[in-house]
């Protein structure tokens, strides 16, 4: 089956999940930015040579546990997809039922939070993916729109950059996700075509962060 066979019956399925959800997600983590991801795999996975159908079908499922990031279990939800995938292949009906084990491989290993190595190639191309859609201007917007979900406020107020020794908490200070995390991924990527992408993405970073110290420097 092609890619764009896979791409357009799993965009189905998990469209068709996401609608029937009964929790609320995120704006950070909704179908617009599972739709990135796939879109970053497929374009990543074909620079690199990787398996591009287990590389799109792997995005598209990554994220189909969601729990709030400030909730005590969510370093689990990747592990709680990849359980989900059999069945899910079965029902995408997309010839990918000889390829399970890659996809859920795949989706177990992206999650940055629990710290996993990619053991394939297709992991380490959703790794990439799924980091990317965490970095460069929508990184940014997703960093405020996941810390506001739960209530986090933009930054210390007195200590916004933590120069003054008070411990990192990206869960009651949004801009603090920019040094537990954000500013981590880039040198991080697994791929050549991953890193290129990023590298753009973390000047963007760069500039946010300068301008905004600027602003709060007059303030």
């Amino acid at each position: 089956m092609s890619v764009s066979r896979v791409w357009e019956r799993l965009e189905a399925l998990v469209a068709a999940r996401f609608a029937a959800e009964t929790h609320v997600r995120d704006s950070a983590h909704d179908l617009a930015h599972v739709l990135r991801v796939a879109g970053h795999a497929r374009v990543i996975g074909e620079a690199e040579g990787a398996d591009v159908e287990v590389c799109v079908a792997a995005a598209w499922l990554h994220d189909l546990v969601y729990l709030p990031k400030n909730h005590p279990d969510a370093s689990e939800t990747a592990a709680r997809a990849a359980a989900l995938i059999p069945e899910l292949a079965l029902e995408a009906d997309a010839g990918l039922d000889d390829r399970v084990g890659e996809i859920q491989t795949a989706v177990a290993e992206h999650s940055f939070s629990r710290g996993l190595r990619a053991s394939t190639l297709e992991s380490a191309v959703l790794q990439d993916a799924d980091r990317l859609d965490a970095i460069g201007a929508i990184g940014i917007a997703r960093c405020f729109a996941t810390g506001g979900s739960f209530g986090g406020a933009l930054w210390h107020a007195d200590d916004p950059f933590a120069k003054g020794g008070r411990a990192l908490d990206d869960k009651a200070f949004s801009l603090d996700h920019f040094e537990r995390k954000l500013l981590r991924l880039a040198p991080e990527m697994n791929t050549a075509a991953g890193r290129a992408m990023a590298a753009v993405r973390e000047e963007t970073m760069a500039a946010f962060l300068s301008a905004l110290r600027s602003e709060l420097r007059g303030v």
